[in-house]
């Protein structure tokens, strides 16, 4: 890296008057003797032509190219010359490529090699150009965040490469497309060349249960592309059956006799107080015609007798009931209380 560094420092500094490429309208020479460098000046990728004229070429000797610090580079050029020749011409043979080379090297090098074995040294810096767009490394990004999510926080990370060679090409913008979601905002985090999705609002799983909104990075030429990010809003508060230390309960009553069912009260303080407020009902009365010998208290769950039940009738009820968050009341729990009557 060094002396191929040095090298090019050693041309530059010998060929600061040549600004762009010679071609068949200027000429170089090749000096079989001792060999020579030569900086050949720059031009854009996607060149395509005569790169250098070779003239006076002694007829007792010959000619190849050769790679030097380069190895890709053959495959971009050839020498058009015949044995005996006096001129020879480097040319393309397809265009030069500025992000392929600079994965080799700081410029175009090669040898034009004479028959005794004297080499010269050639160099051409390819200019970048921005001929590559943006890409997402993925077409789509997804995740899921809790509405307890605290504001500022990064909930996803998406990032989009662009194969461009110099910083300055690569350097690219991101944001939201609209309709843009007033709870999330894009931040280009240049470090880690990502960009982050950060929470701007708190969330609230009952108003939005899930975001879809469109990315888009973009170069400094405009070149873009777009990516779809979806984010799924977790509730903080869910009841389940699992609520419930069982689904099925059993408690004991005294005919004739209104009140309390007092086995119930621990039964209804069982479930989880982490869920939040919930607002307990009575859904349904097995046999339904007992319907309104019963009421339940909406904040504790505990169940009472209000009319008094007579065992002749009926030795068992059944008692639906269900436990309801307060600020949601799709999100339940349910549980049967098998009362017997003695």
């Amino acid at each position: 890296m060094e002396k191929m560094a040095l090298f090019s420092i050693l041309f530059l500094f010998a060929c600061l008057h040549v600004d762009s490429v010679r071609s068949a309208i200027g000429s170089t020479e090749v000096n079989c003797v001792s060999g020579g460098n030569i900086m050949l000046g720059s031009t854009d990728e996607g060149f395509e032509g005569d790169i250098e004229l070779i003239t006076n070429i002694s007829p007792d000797i010959s000619l190849v190219l050769e790679p030097y610090l380069c190895a890709d580079c053959m495959k971009y050029v050839e020498l058009v010359y015949s044995a005996g020749d006096s001129t020879a011409i480097v040319r393309t043979v397809k265009p030069l490529d500025a992000e392929e080379i600079k994965m080799n090297a700081d410029a175009f090098y090669y040898f034009i090699k004479c028959s005794n074995g004297a080499k010269n040294a050639r160099g051409l810096y390819v200019l970048d150009v921005n001929d590559n767009a943006p890409i997402f490394q993925s077409e789509s990004y997804s995740t899921t965040v809790s509405e307890a999510t605290a504001v500022g926080s990064d909930v996803l990370s998406v990032t989009a490469n662009d194969a461009d060679a110099t910083i300055d090409n690569k350097r690219m913008t991101y944001s939201i497309l609209p309709p843009v979601p007033d709870e999330f905002e894009v931040i280009y985090d240049m470090q880690m060349n990502a960009c982050k999705i950060r929470l701007t609002k708190p969330l609230n799983y009952n108003n939005v249960q899930q975001y879809i909104f469109t990315v888009e990075a973009k170069d400094i030429g405009g070149l873009r592309d777009t990516t779809k990010v979806t984010i799924t809003v977790e509730g903080v508060h869910k009841l389940s059956l699992n609520y419930f230390d069982h689904s099925l309960h059993e408690a004991f009553f005294k005919e004739n006799q209104v009140g309390h069912v007092l086995d119930i009260i621990p039964m209804a303080k069982t479930v989880q107080e982490a869920t939040g407020i919930k607002v307990y009902s009575i859904t349904t009365v097995v046999p339904n015609k007992y319907q309104n010998n019963f009421e339940i208290d909406q904040s504790s769950g505990v169940i009472s007798v209000t009319t008094a039940l007579d065992r002749q009738e009926t030795e068992q009820i059944a008692v639906f009931i269900q436990a309801a968050q307060q600020d949601d009341a799709s999100k339940t729990a349910n549980a049967v209380v098998l009362i017997t009557l003695w």
